[in-house]
């Protein structure tokens, strides 16, 4: 019993170990549930440590697979994996949460804190708000493309669906897109190559609005909720400052990949293309490559420049408390204001007109230093694992593994097991964020209130 509890203490001491116990130990049953006779089809048969690979993709709304879904995981297989992309795209916690509100159990301080450090918020102040309005908001986006998609793919019948195979597969979609995942299970590499050479452009339009509103965080989504609430009521609801940054920074960095996107590929991929084509792929890529993973063209066909601009675009990720991954938008944006007060002699740094806290500012240096710091280590460790790999290549993967993309050059079906190791941590770390690992890494059970001389040092 002592035995249980120190190590129950270890585990659930502070609520970063809580959330990183609680997704490791779900990622290990989700992998050996995939990895059993059950979930496969007949005849197939695969690795725990593909299974786990699978496991943890789907719950970092990753998307990457060294092994196809489709020719892999029997429908039962499928719907585990639906279920770990819904879990993971929502968060344990969060879905714990709900549960709650709807059973009517009271949430003390210690579970609110849990709830608080898994969405990055810094108050449990309103978090409940936030968990029922972003549920409602989630719900309703789901359901309305689950209902549309369905009817689509049964009558357009670009794979030969029955109606419950098309209900399956919307469902996936529904799932791997606001989830940000990436995932698929239909009988090809990738469903959106399919529609795009069948000119079937209406599911990129419709998973583009899932990608964005899974992106753009749950904070947002729960005060979008509210405003349209409060406009039903007769109320004034005002949207906060922070959520209209993440939603302005989500609509900056996305016009700013299309137009980059477009000048990178104008004389290579899109070149080949109709008009309407090409406008379809360059918003679609736009809005999938910082978060989502899905593709409707070659990404072999790309041009080392356009793979250097996504891997910058997959390490940067989507928003805080988001289903994405990455150092995430607001860590740049941070920075970059940091370097702007400096430069021109500001005492503090200012992000539209609002003052930001120096600890904000610390917190952005130290998750955007060790995001570099591990993905340059992983990228030189699997660099040497897979000799046969450019470089760049390598550094793609490992930016997409980091970011929780997904997007891959076909290079993680041809790995070796420590070079899945690698990329699962990335995923893993890239889930959880690299504040909570700190956090957790940390065993100090007071702060250090020593004072030391202070000297000045020579830099740059």
């Amino acid at each position: 019993m002592n035995l249980y509890l120190s190590i129950k203490k270890i585990l659930f001491k502070t609520p970063a170990r809580t959330i990183f116990t609680i997704y490791f130990m779900f990622a290990l049953v989700a992998g050996f549930i995939l990895w059993l006779p059950i979930s496969q089809k007949d005849g197939v048969s695969i690795s725990y440590i593909d299974a786990l690979f699978i496991s943890i993709s789907a719950l970092a709304s990753a998307g990457l697979s060294p092994i196809p879904l489709y020719d892999t995981f029997n429908l039962f297989g499928g719907i585990v994996t639906l279920l770990i992309i819904q879990i993971g795209g929502l968060g344990i916690v969060l879905l714990v949460a709900s549960y709650w509100v709807i059973s009517g159990k009271k949430i003390g301080l210690r579970e609110r804190s849990i709830i608080a450090a898994e969405q990055n918020q810094f108050t449990v102040k309103g978090i409940i708000r936030l968990i029922s309005n972003a549920l409602i908001a989630i719900l309703v986006i789901q359901i309305i493309y689950l209902v549309v998609m369905t009817f689509y793919l049964y009558v357009k019948q670009p794979f030969d669906l029955t109606f419950g195979g098309a209900f399956f597969h919307a469902a996936f979609l529904a799932a791997s897109s606001f989830a940000n995942a990436g995932f698929e299970m239909f009988p090809t590499l990738s469903s959106f190559v399919v529609f795009q050479e069948k000119g079937m452009y209406f599911p990129q339009y419709a998973s583009m609005v899932l990608i964005f509103f899974g992106g753009v965080g749950f904070w947002p989504l729960a005060e979008i909720t509210l405003y349209f609430k409060s406009i039903f009521k007769k109320k004034r609801y005002k949207i906060s400052y922070i959520s209209k940054l993440l939603m302005f920074l989500h609509l900056l960095i996305l016009v700013i990949t299309i137009m980059i996107y477009t000048g990178l590929e104008f004389n290579n991929t899109l070149r080949f293309m109709s008009m309407p084509e090409a406008i379809t792929d360059v918003l679609f890529m736009s809005t999938s490559v910082r978060s989502a993973g899905f593709t409707n063209t070659s990404n072999l066909a790309w041009s080392e420049s356009t793979k250097l601009f996504m891997s910058v675009l997959m390490f940067i990720g989507a928003a805080p408390n988001s289903s994405g991954g990455g150092v995430r938008m607001t860590t740049i944006i941070l920075l970059f204001s940091t370097l702007l007060s400096y430069g021109r002699h500001k005492k503090q740094v200012k992000v539209f007109k609002k003052a930001i806290k120096e600890a904000a500012v610390k917190r952005a240096l130290i998750v955007f230093s060790m995001g570099i710091l591990l993905v340059f280590v992983s990228t030189f460790l699997v660099s040497i694992a897979e000799p046969s790999k450019k470089i760049m290549d390598v550094a793609f993967e490992v930016s997409s593994a980091f970011g929780t993309v997904g997007l891959t050059l076909n290079f993680t079906s041809t790995i070796s097991n420590f070079t899945k190791v690698i990329l699962m941590i990335n995923m893993f770390v890239g889930r959880i964020g690299i504040l909570t690992l700190l956090e957790v890494l940390d065993n100090k059970k007071t702060a250090n209130v020593v004072t030391y001389a202070e000297i000045d040092m020579m830099v740059g």
